[in-house]
């Protein structure tokens, strides 16, 4: 992994004694007003920054010239970026905060004085929504077969009753409160990776995020290994955060390889017994998408081409994804 100098290492005293660490690939056009609102909630931030061309890390230097900033001449992925940036925090508590995702007044302390009040309490998440206000999905049960292939292999072509149904009681019931008005805290599987407030030496116990991850389920992975130790995940529906979602992932291309890729790694180390299903389901999505891609491509459309080339490796990965291939632990290794 090779990286440049850090642009800064001062990092302000801060009121609420929380680092947060913001990771960011060409995130010129948000990561501002993320920072912005950071700086308001009196939290020290890191940023690491992935390789971009943007001018992200220009933009973070000059109007944040106390921030700590790292700038990696590599995409080295979101989980080895964050232990980056994790490495010397001395605060009792990290948030996770993408570069697209805003943190309404009061989120942040509301989120730190929650761990901090319930020392069982290892992760904690705010409620998402998106920039028009409407809630997004941010708490979730863990993943089984049912789960994945009804959402992403032709969920949207089934009745809203049938994926209910077919999704089962902890889907529905997770789902229903990320949906509904805010109300009390919920223990939950897992929270999406967007803003998380963890607590530090849970990350330290774990040893950082797991770098085998390079993008997606690294959130899921982490609440899962903070539950084996004992630790609670709690979704805080009182609080908000604005999440624009996919700023820094709108390439097919990039996006697809990477969520299959994880997602069966995902179910070798935890699904074992439901992997064939599960790679056989990536496989069969892939060809479909490579098929009706090809169809649209005919028009000459450049999209079309790029999403078979996407599905065509996602094709290619589920392929080579035996379970010792996964089991090596390198992200490029399948």
């Amino acid at each position: 992994m090779r990286t440049q100098e850090a642009v800064h290492r001062y990092e302000p005293v801060t009121e609420l004694g929380a680092t947060a660490i913001v990771v960011t690939h060409n995130s010129y056009a948000h990561i501002g007003e993320c920072l912005a609102a950071l700086r308001a909630s009196g939290v020290a931030v890191r940023v690491v920054d992935n390789a971009s061309t943007d001018g992200t890390t220009s933009l973070v230097a000059a109007s944040y010239p106390d921030t700590w900033l790292v700038a990696n001449t590599d995409n080295v992925g979101f989980a080895a970026a964050v232990n980056q940036a994790l490495a010397g925090v001395t605060t009792d508590v990290v948030l996770l905060v993408n570069p697209d995702c805003v943190l309404r007044e009061g989120t942040a302390e509301a989120l730190v004085k929650l761990l901090r009040d319930h020392p069982d309490i290892g992760i904690a998440g705010p409620r998402l929504v998106g920039p028009d206000g409407r809630p997004r999905v941010s708490a979730h049960p863990f993943e089984s077969w049912v789960s994945v292939v009804v959402s992403r292999f032709g969920g949207s072509l089934l009745p809203v009753a049938v994926r209910r149904l077919l999704c089962g009681k902890r889907r529905r019931q997770t789902y229903d409160a990320c949906r509904h008005e805010p109300g009390a805290p919920i223990d939950v599987d897992w929270l999406s990776g967007a803003c998380l407030a963890v607590r530090t030496s849970l990350l330290h116990e774990l040893g950082g995020l797991d770098a085998a991850y390079f993008m997606y389920y690294e959130d899921e992975e982490l609440c899962l290994q903070a539950g084996k130790r004992g630790a609670r995940v709690v979704y805080l529906p009182s609080v908000q955060a604005m999440h624009i979602g996919g700023a820094s992932t709108n390439d097919p291309r990039r996006i697809w390889p990477h969520l299959y890729r994880s997602m069966m790694r995902f179910f070798v180390r935890h699904r074992r017994r439901s992997y064939p299903v599960v790679r056989l389901a990536v496989l069969v999505r892939a060809l479909l998408g490579i098929v009706l891609a090809g169809a649209r491509s005919l028009t000459r459309s450049t999209t079309a081409r790029a999403r078979a080339r996407a599905w065509a490796e996602v094709a290619r990965i589920a392929l080579a994804a035996k379970p010792s291939a996964i089991e090596r632990g390198n992200t490029c290794t399948f």
